[in-house]
């Protein structure tokens, strides 16, 4: 409606006088230079995750995307950044999930010493038919528990099991459910999506912007968020425990650098010295050896030799052929992947076959 201009609705039969909702207004340039947004609005980042806006995570199943939702409602109870965007406020978030069972959920949050979570955190074991947006008694249901604990962020984990078909149609719909239980407005909620990735082709390797084409399912779900996380794994190792998180869209800022961090129940843990060259460029030098357990074997002759730690670095060095940074990260005891087989004792490594 544009401002000054009045209208007339008729009176409801029942005598009651209702105000019409408004469907669409209309502002000068002056009177949107003049918005004030409401303190608290920015959530994450540099406008990464904001309220009444969507947001998504994405990646490769297990690579520990439901790991990172709940570090997110960790760093917003406690004001802390989470994987190296700034947490402005506090914020109380909400998880509506249908991967993990009240088993695993016990088994992460045992790990987590934060009691701050216990009133910034409701999380859902997974519901008995599944996440059925499309369901009237679902969304009636969930808006019960939304309005009496009124997050600041509402989470869904996966989308896949929100979204009934992979169609642009079924996805549009999803968002209007989801939309009826958290309506819009300044005083809405930020809504993350949990999304998977699709299988990539064969020799392919994208990063940066690139990695937005490698959502799963129909292009609306690249296109409503505001911002887009992606979170790679950084080998294919078995053991691998760390992961590389990028913004590959962010429409109202800037979309930071990539990072990688240990994955972790709890807060990650950044890891220093990331060898970026062989991430980006795995297959560069064919003539390199992996850096694994067998390797650890030969350097520290199954078990027999113990060495410093600058020792253990040159002779993984010449036996795979691999960069410094990435043999100084799989020797590191305590975060490195191959921590399992490494123990420190008297200042020298000792490898535990």
């Amino acid at each position: 409606m544009i401002e000054g201009q009045s209208a007339t609705f008729e009176t409801p039969k029942n005598g009651a006088e209702e105000k019409p909702k408004i469907l669409i207004e209309f502002l000068k340039p002056s009177q949107v230079k003049a918005y004030e947004p409401p303190p608290g609005i920015v959530l994450v980042g540099d406008n990464h995750i904001v309220r009444d806006a969507v947001f998504v995570i994405a990646g490769p199943p297990g690579v520990g995307k439901s790991r990172a939702t709940i570090a997110l409602a960790q760093c917003g109870a406690l004001i802390q950044a989470w994987l190296g965007y700034r947490a402005h406020v506090h914020f109380k978030t909400m998880i509506i999930q249908n991967e993990n069972g009240r088993y695993r959920l016990k088994l992460e949050f045992t790990d987590i010493d934060c009691p701050q979570l216990e009133d910034s955190l409701l999380i859902t074991p997974p519901p008995p038919f599944g996440l059925c947006f499309d369901r009237r008694e679902f969304r009636e249901q969930l808006k019960a528990g939304a309005d009496l604990f009124q997050p600041q962020l509402c989470l869904i984990d996966p989308w896949n099991a929100a979204a009934r078909d992979d169609r642009q149609k079924d996805y549009l719909e999803t968002f209007n459910d989801i939309r009826a239980v958290f309506p819009p407005g300044q005083d809405g909620p930020a809504i993350g999506v949990v999304a998977h990735t699709r299988k990539p082709y064969p020799n392919e390797r994208a990063n940066g912007r690139a990695l937005l084409n490698l959502l799963a399912g129909s292009y609306v779900l690249g296109s409503i968020p505001r911002c887009v996380w992606v979170l790679q794994s950084a080998s294919d190792d078995v053991a691998e425990e760390r992961v590389i998180l990028t913004c590959c869209k962010n429409n109202d800022g800037q979309l930071g650098p990539r990072s990688s961090w240990i994955r972790r129940n709890g807060i990650f843990v950044p890891v220093a010295n990331f060898d970026w060259e062989s991430f980006d460029h795995p297959d560069k030098d064919k003539t390199e050896k992996p850096i694994d357990e067998y390797a650890l074997a030969e350097i520290f002759e199954d078990g027999k030799k113990t060495m410093k730690r600058a020792d253990a670095i040159e002779a993984l060095m010449i036996l795979t052929g691999r960069k410094r940074s990435a043999c100084y990260d799989a020797l590191n005891e305590k975060t490195g992947r191959l921590k399992k087989w490494l123990r420190l004792k008297g200042g020298l490594l000792v490898f535990v076959p």
